[in-house]
């Protein structure tokens, strides 16, 4: 009698597991992408800034974005389900935590609808990165080889002045810079269900939540289409009184960038490119940039190989210093020499996937800014996903 009590307690309990893992469901996720790399920095000895043509190299080992999360979903009946995702990011290279913060990648909340889409509260990437990313080639954001590590997204140049986290951990980020490509926190976000190969998404984030100037808001907005061997993306970004860029304090003023992207897959190669116009609305006039990017990816079995070129005339690049340095210009020099802070990009990429979960790659990665100053990098590495 005491064993059939037992055996029923456990067939209860063992019912019970499995009815909550019907409506309700937490996974454990992550990537660990660790690099080897070899940064040559140069600059040109009849620059305007003078830093003659010395050179240096810093070799190191990169994390490259490794990260872990949780996120998990509950399902509420008649189509409508609970969601939230928890990420961070983590020194693959040395074992830090990055961002000294709890959640420094995504802190989701939301409820989902099969009809009508998705609706989140938190902290995350924005609907302009959602289409800057489509660029990316087979081995992602990774290292030097990124288009957006070299001159896209803001107006730095060469892993500097390029990305933001506005917001994170309670600290600002949009006092002195005025980077597009960006997560944002106190955010709300909504996007559609996918209807007929198009989803749109839109995020409105109260960076600064304080009632004097800059207030620093943020509204990105996204149309990405992804059918067959098509896909094409659009954005608009609006970034409402912010204090500055580049890591200058320039005063509260408006910001925008349109950005449009196109990828074809034929099989046996695929083509894609990006356009991109930014300006920021300062009191003493406009400031623009324009930019773009044009790359190819070619298959060959397990083995993948890519080159990718990209350009943009002005900005904020002459304040990089080799090989890696970037030192905040005053409000006056900002303006003054915008129209020589531009720069190329170009990079080789190659790659082997193991399986799904594990790929090898190498690359190579040439910049180069108006005044001469370059970064080369030779890099090889591993990814693997849990």
């Amino acid at each position: 009698m005491k064993f059939t009590k037992i055996a029923l307690g456990v067939a209860v309990a063992c019912a019970a597991v499995a009815a909550q893992a019907q409506s309700a469901n937490v996974t454990l996720y992550g990537y660990i992408n660790t690099s080897i790399e070899s940064n040559r920095g140069s600059q040109d000895p009849n620059t305007a800034i003078g830093k003659g043509g010395s050179g240096s190299t810093v070799n190191r080992m990169t994390a490259n974005s490794s990260r872990f999360g949780f996120r998990g979903s509950e399902s509420l009946g008649g189509g409508l389900s609970a969601f939230f995702q928890l990420e961070n990011s983590f020194g693959s290279d040395d074992g830090s935590l990055g961002g000294g913060v709890m959640w420094g990648r995504e802190a989701w909340v939301g409820l989902a609808g099969t009809a009508w889409g998705e609706v989140k509260f938190g902290y995350g990437l924005t609907p302009y990165d959602d289409v800057l990313g489509l660029a990316h080639q087979n081995i992602g954001s990774t290292g030097a080889q990124n288009r957006n590590n070299g001159l896209s997204g803001g107006p730095g140049f060469g892993f500097n002045q390029l990305f933001t986290n506005y917001g994170r951990g309670g600290t600002s980020g949009a006092n002195n810079t005025g980077h597009f490509d960006a997560r944002a926190a106190n955010a709300i976000s909504y996007a559609t269900p996918t209807m007929g190969g198009f989803k749109l998404r839109t995020m409105y984030s109260l960076i600064e939540e304080q009632a004097a100037s800059p207030k620093a808001r943020l509204w990105d907005t996204s149309l990405i289409y992804s059918n067959g061997p098509v896909t094409l993306g659009a954005t608009y970004a609006l970034h409402k009184d912010f204090g500055g860029l580049a890591g200058v304090t320039t005063g509260a003023h408006d910001q925008n960038a349109f950005r449009v992207y196109g990828r074809y897959n034929f099989g046996v190669a695929r083509i894609d490119g990006s356009y991109d116009v930014t300006s920021y609305k300062l009191s003493t006039g406009t400031l623009k940039m324009k930019y773009f990017d044009v790359a190819a990816q070619v298959p060959l079995g397990a083995h993948n190989v890519g080159v990718q070129y990209s350009q943009r005339d002005n900005g904020a690049a002459w304040a990089w210093t080799p090989p890696v340095g970037y030192t905040a210009p005053t409000a006056a020099q900002l303006v003054s020499r915008w129209s020589i802070g531009g720069g190329k990009h170009v990079s080789l990429v190659y790659d082997y996937t193991f399986s799904k979960r594990t790929q090898f790659y190498a690359y190579f990665s040439s910049m180069k800014n108006e005044t001469g100053g370059k970064l080369n990098t030779p890099a090889i590495g591993l990814i693997h996903r849990f």
